[in-house]
């Protein structure tokens, strides 16, 4: 082995005691120190992730937050002076014009203070309609006086009553509600921040009123005249139309899908000479099928 070689590797040996040494005897007197530093890391790296989660939550409550505060921007509820507690049947008349809602009658219950707020309750009982009673609920909701409605009651007529007093509605209703006032609070006049919101009124047709009976008592009148299955007769078929005497002797032509007095015509059969019609009875579903035959008006 040349002298040059042997005194690399000495050299190399010894840089390689010196550093393990070193590693050694740093690790003897700071290694308590790297092991609480990584601690320490993995705690912050933790606590990084925890607040990259937050605050990307934090985005979805900012937004949250702005809806809120844009709704209650323009809530129009305003907590009046106790000077109006009995102004409220004034405002109720306002929000039921002429009686188009709710035939109600009013009695005041009683008025609770504590410390500057009195809460005045209050009991509406009379008669009405299912959608009727829904629009001057939503009236006295989101008008501008802090009212709370605690307790409704919604009862449906028995039919003989209904019969005798067609007019009167087909609910007996029970209202019972609180209204919030402030003790310390001018100028009294429950009608002037606005008699109630101007919200547009819901149409009464598209709300499903569910005391509406499944099996009606009686079939509603036949007001528009409507071809009446038993007093009709099938006279003539082609394959689109149904040619009909109706109970005022009077030919009609009825495609499919027209309507009849209580149903419609669901569908025309030529090679049998029927016309089958879809009746729906107070509730009850019934079948119809007219046949052309010289010596008959008609049979299901």
């Amino acid at each position: 082995m040349s002298y040059e070689i042997r005194n690399s590797l000495v050299l190399a040996s010894c840089a390689a005691l010196i550093g393990l040494g070193g590693y050694f005897l740093i690790r003897a007197k700071f290694g308590q120190d790297f092991s609480r530093i990584e601690k320490e890391i993995k705690t912050r790296q933790q606590q990084l992730e925890q607040l990259q989660i937050s605050l990307s939550e934090l985005d979805i409550y900012e937004k949250q937050c702005q809806a809120a505060q844009e709704q209650l921007r323009y809530y129009p509820k305003v907590i009046l002076p106790e000077q109006t507690i009995h102004q409220t049947y004034r405002y109720l008349e306002e929000i039921d014009r002429a009686g188009t809602f709710f035939n109600f009658r009013f009695k005041l219950l009683g008025i609770k203070r504590q410390n500057n707020v009195s809460t005045a309750s209050y009991e509406l009982s009379g008669e009405g309609d299912y959608a009727k009673v829904r629009h001057f609920i939503r009236r006295l909701e989101y008008g501008t006086p802090l009212y709370k409605i605690e307790a409704l009651n919604l009862k449906r007529k028995p039919e003989k009553q209904l019969t005798e007093q067609p007019a009167s509605g087909s609910l007996d209703i029970t209202i019972r509600f609180d209204g919030i006032f402030f003790t310390q609070l001018e100028k009294p006049d429950l009608m002037a921040p606005s008699p109630y919101a101007g919200t547009p009124a819901p149409d009464s047709s598209d709300i499903y009123d569910p005391f509406t009976p499944l099996i009606l008592a009686q079939l509603p009148p036949n007001t528009q005249n409507l071809p009446d299955l038993a007093s009709c007769q099938l006279v003539a078929l082609s394959a689109r139309i149904a040619f009909i005497q109706d109970q005022n002797g009077k030919i009609r032509e009825l495609r499919i899908g027209d309507r009849v007095y209580l149903g419609y015509l669901a569908n025309i059969n030529l090679k049998r000479g029927e016309a089958r019609f879809e009746l729906d009875r107070g509730g009850i579903p019934e079948t119809v099928v007219l046949r052309i035959k010289p010596s008959t008006k008609g049979g299901k």
